[in-house]
């Protein structure tokens, strides 16, 4: 790439190493991703205010063992350069009943911070117990609010009681079985719970382990694919997106689509069934993209025009320090 991004491809490189990858130089990124989500099963017990599900058009697939081994076995021949590795994309991953024997299978493999995202419905102590005993390292607990009205009405078809009942349990667990498993409880801000998070915090943090966090995020657009969405939009065609150069999204079929929020896969990148993930990683149509968002060419993508769910516009302005 020769593109000068701003007049300054310094600013740009700086920007996303930092977002990345620190230790990394700018060229590593280009070889492998440091990120990869992993959607083993593509439905879900909830219809989450939140979430796209209502417009998916996907067949619903569970991944195949051996397209989930091949995948594995390419992690394991890069596993020096990971840094997360995510069981699960918008679905609910508890609903893969192979889920435990993947992430044993990772870990046995030697992959760092292999972890999920749950809604907690189905976080039971069988369930639990299960992925603790495969050796999970990170499990986020999306709840999103303690008032059971409002919880139910952002979290649509969930209970909120079993919700919060296998939450706690669930940390309980994690401390007799496998206290180096880290949890992350999580509230989406948006315009039905605004303003809890401080009882949020307050209530869930006292419960955590000093490796947990308890966290907040402003719920976003999807590219501008979220109907009704009520929240601040604000423009981000100036900084290149990092996940072109930082995290690597792959379907349930193999399929790997432009980004995380392309959940149709309108902008596909190829499938792994016929491809490695190195080979996808360093084709030209990643190339092109990158290429669009260093040159100040984002808009082009209507997806990437209206999406700012991984800027950071603090970061890309220190980054002008290095010009």
């Amino acid at each position: 790439m020769n593109e000068i991004f701003n007049g300054s491809r310094r600013r740009a490189e700086t920007y996303l190493t930092g977002r990345v990858d620190r230790s990394a130089k700018y060229a590593d990124l280009l070889d492998f991703p440091r990120y990869l989500t992993i959607e083993t099963v593509n439905t879900c017990n909830a219809r989450c205010a939140m979430c796209t599900i209502q417009d998916w058009d996907r067949p619903t697939v569970r991944m195949s063992d051996s397209l989930f081994e091949k995948i594995a076995g390419e992690l394991a021949d890069h596993r020096a350069v990971l840094k997360n590795v995510s069981l699960y994309k918008d679905c609910e991953p508890l609903i893969d009943k192979k889920l435990p024997k993947k992430i044993a299978l990772l870990k046995k493999l030697g992959i760092p911070n292999v972890g999920i995202s749950t809604n907690v419905s189905l976080l039971d102590e069988e369930r639990g117990t299960a992925i603790l005993e495969a050796g999970i390292d990170k499990v986020l607990l999306s709840i999103d609010s303690l008032k059971k009205d409002v919880y139910e009405k952002i979290r649509i078809r969930l209970d909120f009681d079993t919700v919060m009942e296998n939450a706690r349990n669930f940390i309980r667990l994690r401390n007799r079985i496998n206290p180096n498993t880290s949890i992350r409880v999580r509230m989406i801000d948006m315009p039905e719970n605004h303003g809890e998070w401080q009882a949020f915090h307050a209530y869930w943090q006292p419960q955590l382990a000093q490796n947990d966090i308890c966290d907040m995020r402003v719920y976003h657009n999807w590219g501008g694919q979220l109907q009704g969405f009520k929240g601040d939009l604000w423009s981000a065609s100036d900084i290149p997106c990092i996940v072109h150069w930082g995290n690597f999204v792959i379907f349930a079929n193999g399929d790997v689509p432009l980004c995380d929020v392309d959940f149709n896969n309108r902008f596909p990148t190829g499938n792994l069934n016929n491809n490695s993930i190195r080979e996808l990683w360093t084709s030209q149509i990643m190339h092109e993209r990158r290429s669009a968002h260093l040159s100040g060419r984002r808009d082009e993508n209507p997806m990437c025009k209206s999406c700012n769910v991984w800027d950071d516009r603090a970061a890309w302005d220190a980054a002008a320090s290095t010009q």
